[in-house]
């Protein structure tokens, strides 16, 4: 049994990893721009993103519960590579990038719900529920390690070819469908053998509508994404402030690596409540200084912000898994997803607005507005988010 779980932690951790050891994230936004798009048309795709996301996150959800978690994982790489292959021959077409981000959307919804759920299954099954925090903290950890590898590779390659960077990136996204079919796929917590497909979509909304905590933990999620989402315009960022596309790489890595050590320690504030708003306080004071005063120095509070905020990402996933009852935990941990995508298709056509209205650098400035009365919202809801 200890063998059966330490070779689950291995393969498990290195295909979800490898999911997203892609080196074309250190460029993809500004491909983009180079490729003659606007801030605005860029928006306009990454809002098409969110949106294809929204639609499949549900009924993917409820397909891990009533099939195979595992098969998900294995199949879900395999097509997000084929959004790579597009845009290699895209050559500035809007279509074809919105055609990519279609194979994205799907591999990544076809994991979002599935790869925690299947995680809090195992752990429950081998006994170590307690120590779920630890382990989704290193399940992040060496995800957001694997990024920062891949990009600072990443832009290092697009030095040389943009082109390379879409085609190397395909080969980790093949490894990792390789090693998820090296799991052993356990029993789900709570039998989902009598249940059929559609059951698993209505219980999870009941859930979400009746249980008061789940409900908002769900929206604490939606706060914190804003910088998941402020993040998809930083490379335009680095490239109005005139960093070198060579370094876009190096500033990617710094901004996975202070997102791994944040997640690995995380659980360390496990029992601390004051951090759901102090720490959404304190990122919120250093935009201030990253929209006002567009500079290379302002990377630093930009890295600082993102690495305050990442513990709690993995608390709050982690409370979020805690909580559910029903026995359609990957549906439910896809509702979240839903929202996600859904507040972030609103936060990026807004940023682009914004960007055509104003400038780039006005999207950090009213960011933070968002983030203080995020910060005031989870004072008050401090009970609920114990």
């Amino acid at each position: 049994m200890k063998n059966e779980y330490k070779s689950f932690i291995r393969n498990y951790l290195i295909s979800s990893s490898l999911y997203d050891f892609i080196f074309a994230y250190a460029i993809y936004t500004v491909f983009f721009s180079i490729n003659g798009l606007s801030p605005f048309e860029i928006s306009l795709i990454l809002a098409w993103w969110a949106f294809v996301s929204v639609i499949l996150e549900i009924p993917s959800g409820a397909l891990a519960d009533h099939w195979s978690r595992k098969k998900l994982l294995v199949i879900a790489p395999i097509i997000k590579s084929f959004c790579f292959i597009i845009w290699v021959f895209a050559k500035g077409n809007i279509y074809l990038y919105g055609l990519g981000f279609v194979f994205w959307s799907i591999g990544s919804a076809f994991v979002s719900g599935t790869s925690e759920a299947l995680l809090y299954d195992h752990i429950v099954y081998y006994n170590k529920k307690e120590n779920y925090e630890k382990i989704l903290g290193k399940k992040k950890f060496y995800l957001y390690v694997g990024n920062a590898l891949s990009v600072a590779l990443g832009g290092i390659i697009a030095h040389y070819s943009l082109e390379w960077t879409l085609i190397l990136s395909i080969i980790p996204l093949l490894l990792s469908s390789i090693f998820a079919t090296l799991i052993k796929e356990v029993r789900k917590v709570e039998s989902t053998e009598d249940i059929h497909y559609i059951d698993h979509i209505k219980e999870a909304y009941k859930e979400v509508k009746n249980n008061n905590k789940l409900f908002y933990l769900l929206l604490y999620s939606l706060g914190i994404s804003i910088f998941r989402n402020l993040e998809e315009f930083d490379q335009l960022y680095y490239e109005l402030i005139k960093v070198p596309l060579f370094y876009f790489g190096f500033l990617a890595t710094i901004y996975f690596g202070v997102s791994a050590i944040g997640s690995k320690y995380a659980h360390k504030f496990k029992n601390s409540n004051r951090i759901f708003w102090l720490f959404p306080l304190l990122s919120w004071i250093l935009l201030i200084f990253v929209g006002m005063s567009p500079s290379i120095p302002m990377i630093l509070f930009l890295m600082l912000s993102y690495f305050i905020i990442s513990p709690l990402r993995t608390l709050n996933d982690a409370k979020i898994q805690h909580t559910i009852k029903s026995q359609s935990r990957a549906t439910v941990t896809s509702i979240d997803s839903l929202f996600l995508n859904l507040f972030g298709i609103i936060f990026v056509v807004l940023a682009g607005i914004v960007s055509k209205l104003w400038n780039l650098e006005a999207i950090y400035t009213w960011t933070w507005i968002l983030l203080i009365l995020f910060s005031i919202w989870s004072l008050l809801k401090r009970n609920f988010l114990s």
